[in-house]
């Protein structure tokens, strides 16, 4: 009896630690630019509270949250596919929890990433130059006609190259994130960005993109969902005390009822 008792409890135990698990399917792509993505067979992938999980032959895998849940921001830790990158980075950023939603992870050949980035450097790189070049001219010219003292024609030189060679070094994070864009579904606010860094329209693309402000969006995104958990755990406290409530008045009904009985 006492047997039966121990494994009766032990399913019990075993099948409340399933239900309170989270679970997520994810499908591996493979980014491919404007063609079609392909699932990715064999990639490993490791994320936080989840045991590693490796894709199926159509890119499938499943993570199971040993605490985690719903809403829960995921934390990928490692991908094992050599050569390869995650693609959609945004998304990653702001990859939550949901188990009736498949997420999709999308990577990408490195070398492939590489190329769109020293492409997309090249082009903002010349057109810095032109820029700079007629900075430069223009105070060229006010210092041949006495606009400028030679002393200061020199320190707007200097502050001219300074800006120049900061804008350069600040371009890496925003050609990286413009080599990730996905060419097969632009919205046409992306579209209009990856125009204008072709064009070598570097500051322009970057201020539309500034203007997509994808961070404050994720920001917000993630006080609503913790929010929304708040209000769901205050239910369910609330929820619980009911039940108790309704099921401490039923015994009462119940035994009021055996008495008059008797």
């Amino acid at each position: 009896m006492m047997k039966k008792l121990l494994i009766g409890l032990a399913m019990c135990t075993a099948l409340t630690t399933l239900s309170a698990q989270s679970v997520q399917v994810v499908q591996i792509l493979e980014y491919n630019g404007k063609e079609q993505k392909t699932p990715v067979k064999g990639v490993a992938l490791t994320v936080g509270n989840a045991a590693a999980a490796i894709s199926d032959a159509e890119g499938f895998l499943t993570l199971n949250f040993r605490t985690f849940k719903a809403g829960d921001p995921v934390q990928i830790r490692r991908i094992d596919k050599s050569g390869y990158e995650v693609f959609n980075l945004e998304a990653v950023e702001q990859w939550t929890i949901s188990p009736k939603q498949t997420f999709q992870l999308v990577i990408c050949k490195s070398d492939r990433i590489r190329a769109l980035c020293d492409l997309y450097n090249q082009a903002a790189s010349q057109s810095y130059d032109k820029q700079l070049q007629q900075e430069k001219a223009r105070l060229e010219a006010d210092r041949k006609a006495g606009r400028l003292k030679e002393d200061e024609y020199k320190a707007e030189l200097q502050k001219t190259e300074d800006f120049y060679a900061q804008q350069l070094e600040n371009l890496d994070l925003y050609v990286e994130r413009f080599a990730h864009f996905d060419l097969s579904e632009l919205s046409q606010q992306e579209q209009a960005i990856i125009t204008l860094v072709q064009k070598g329209e570097i500051e322009e693309a970057i201020a539309k993109y500034e203007e997509m402000d994808l961070l404050g969006k994720y920001q917000q995104q993630t006080a609503d969902i913790k929010q929304i958990r708040s209000a769901q755990d205050s239910l369910s406290v609330i929820r619980e005390e009911k039940v108790i409530a309704r099921d401490s008045i039923k015994s009462t009904i119940d035994f009021m009822e055996n008495v008059k009985k008797q």
